[in-house]
């Protein structure tokens, strides 16, 4: 019988990777301590199969979990009965809940309230009435086209995941691209325009995308407390700034055909129901509430968590709707949050910062960290990149934990030069009309110069906007 060419292939990487960590346990020094050794292995397990996806990346997730507690728990786990029991000093005994914790972190809180939002958002249609009626006046001029989806995109991935925004965008100019001549490549700047502004305008909100949450959930651990207004007053005007220079050279790369006249846009016939304004005032209280945690002292978990409430009691979500929101992506944030807290207890961080990569500092240190995250994030889960390198980053950084740390973030969004980079881009792909050359050459131009106005503003214009002095015990 002849054997399926994956299953091989999950066959062969499964087994090099078991011979990896087994290879590097022994190899490590022995004056490192067993609990540490272990989460090494475990971490080199999680990083090859979150690069490699040979196991869906939540199913990655559970498996780390279940192998914190197995290996590393002693208090519910096996830890001390795993070959090591007099090697495991009994400062270092670890209760399971540690690694089962995480998934309670306020940040996750977050995200579920968002994903929430954002269903209520979609199912009842006010991101489709909003966004047609939004985007006709752009209709009158191609540059003011390309400016008004990346514009109407970047809004909404602040607020909803990056995929569903995409997916929405391009249904409602789907009847434009198709009215637009087919010889004239414009259409590709007006289709690009959608992934890259989901891919820019996600890091303008700590819910826009997971790598935000799982840098400051990183942050949060290690003492520095980031509100949810801060991080938009630093994220925003870099995202604007992006997005200008986006649009810029979207126009320039497929630049209209002379005289093009483009065509209206219909006008939404569907009126908003009693629901949908429900979800709208719910959503308007919610991001109120985000932007003034300052004044009113709320947290903004438990302002996620009081607007999933209201949207649940008051029927506008039912069973179906939670049951369909992205689950994998909380347990995927619940993996790599836990793999964190598992460097954090065994003390591998302590020895992270002995490594001598982390001789590196200032400005050497910050390109070597965004040309790394940028080249993983365009080969794998911009969230799994993010997990990996951001407790290595804050364990590296002496001198500037907080804009590192930001920093390892945001250039894990800034991935946008392969179809299977993000999700906006697969799905843009999907259309069959943007050319694998076309995608690369722009996207890699847009990356970089995103890369480019990171490293030159990062020291100046984080510390105008955030505090990154530790927050009181």
């Amino acid at each position: 019988m002849e054997i399926d060419p994956a299953h091989r292939k999950r066959f062969l990487i499964c087994t090099g990777t078991a011979v990896a960590a087994v290879g590097v346990y022994f190899a490590l020094p022995a004056s490192m301590d067993e609990l540490a050794r272990r989460t090494v292995t475990i971490f080199l397990v999680a990083a090859i199969f979150w690069a490699t996806e040979v196991l869906p990346l939540y199913a990655t997730s559970l498996c780390i979990i279940g192998f914190e507690i197995l290996f590393l728990a002693d208090q519910g786990g096996l830890a001390r009965a795993i070959d090591g029991r007099s090697e495991i000093p009994d400062t270092q005994s670890l209760n399971y809940t540690v690694f089962l914790s995480s998934f309670s972190s306020g940040i996750i809180i977050l995200f579920m309230g968002g994903f929430l939002l954002s269903a209520a958002v979609t199912k009842h249609g006010l991101d489709r009435a909003i966004a047609a009626r939004v985007l006709r006046p752009f209709t009158s001029h191609p540059i003011l086209l390309v400016y008004g989806v990346m514009l109407i995109t970047a809004f909404f991935s602040m607020w909803m995941s990056n995929t569903a925004t995409t997916v929405m965008m391009l249904a409602i100019i789907s009847p434009l691209v198709r009215a637009l001549p087919t010889e004239d490549k414009y259409h590709r700047a007006v289709i690009l325009a959608v992934p890259f502004g989901a891919n820019i305008g996600g890091i303008g909100t700590p819910i826009g995308t997971p790598p935000n949450a799982v840098a400051m959930a990183a942050l949060r651990q290690a003492g520095f407390d980031i509100g949810f207004v801060d991080w938009m007053m630093m994220a925003v005007p870099l995202a604007g700034l992006l997005l200008a220079v986006a649009g810029i050279l979207l126009y320039k790369f497929f630049p209209p055909q002379k005289g093009l006249v483009l065509p209206a846009l219909e006008k939404p016939g569907e009126k908003i129901s009693l629901k949908g304004r429900l979800t709208l005032l719910v959503l308007t209280l919610a991001i109120v509430l985000w932007m003034t945690g300052k004044w009113h002292g709320l947290a903004s978990p438990a302002v996620a968590l009081l607007a999933a409430a209201a949207l649940t009691a008051l029927g506008v979500l039912r069973k179906h709707d939670v049951d369909s929101i992205d689950w994998n992506v909380l347990i995927l944030m619940w993996g790599g949050l836990s793999l964190g807290k598992a460097m954090q207890e065994t003390h591998l961080l302590d020895y992270i910062v002995q490594m001598p990569i982390a001789d590196i500092q200032g400005p050497a240190l910050a390109v070597t960290l965004v040309i790394l995250s940028v080249i993983m994030s365009t080969f794998m889960s911009n969230t799994a990149t993010a997990i990996v390198l951001i407790p290595m980053v804050l364990a590296m950084s002496t001198g500037q934990p907080v804009e590192l740390v930001i920093l390892t973030a945001l250039a894990c969004s800034f991935a946008m030069a392969m179809p299977v980079s993000t999700p906006p881009n697969a799905i843009a792909f999907a259309t069959g009309k943007i050319p694998v050359s076309a995608l690369i050459r722009s996207g890699t131009l847009v990356s970089f110069i995103c890369i480019v106005v990171l490293l030159l503003g990062y020291q100046f214009i984080i510390p105008l906007f955030l505090d990154l002095s530790p927050a009181a015990p």
